[in-house]
């Protein structure tokens, strides 16, 4: 699996890679390392993309403040961002009620909330993978005391 990924897609694969062989648990132990590696891999994309909708974000509500507040109105401007004139007057204390509404802005922020569930779930991967160790070397410790050895 490769980044980007979708949540479901993210769910339905560790469902696959949380499945452990327990007739094979040295194969397990070197498997942790290559499914460490593809969820470090799809976490750090996903990091940077909500850092990126953050910062797209940060950017884009002043410029929506000027445009709301009514300072941002010469047709180049409104042309560049494909955004129709206000025909009225907005006041500045209803401004943020403007901007909390705002499609685009609030696309970002989607966007940036969906990256931050994608790493929140391989933070919690990762987690697993690392107690994964002590899992199978207590499961092998396990087998080897009930096999008498």
């Amino acid at each position: 699996m490769k980044a980007p990924v979708t949540i479901d897609a993210l769910m339905n694969e560790w469902d696959k890679d949380s499945q452990m062989d327990d007739s094979e648990p040295g194969r397990e132990l070197i498997r942790i390392s290559l499914l460490h590696s593809k969820y470090l891999n799809i976490l750090t994309y996903h990091r940077v993309m909500a850092a990126k909708a953050d910062t797209d974000y940060k950017s884009m509500k002043p410029i929506k403040f000027e445009y709301y507040k009514g300072d941002l109105n010469n047709p180049e401007d409104l042309k560049h961002y494909g955004w129709p004139p206000i025909l009225k007057t907005i006041l500045l204390k209803d401004v943020p009620m403007y901007l909390d509404s705002d499609t685009e802005l609030n696309k970002l922020l989607a966007r940036k909330s969906f990256h931050n569930e994608i790493v929140e779930y391989c933070t919690t991967v990762l987690k697993e993978l690392h107690s994964r160790t002590f899992q199978l070397k207590s499961f092998i410790e396990w087998h080897r005391f009930t096999n008498g050895g």
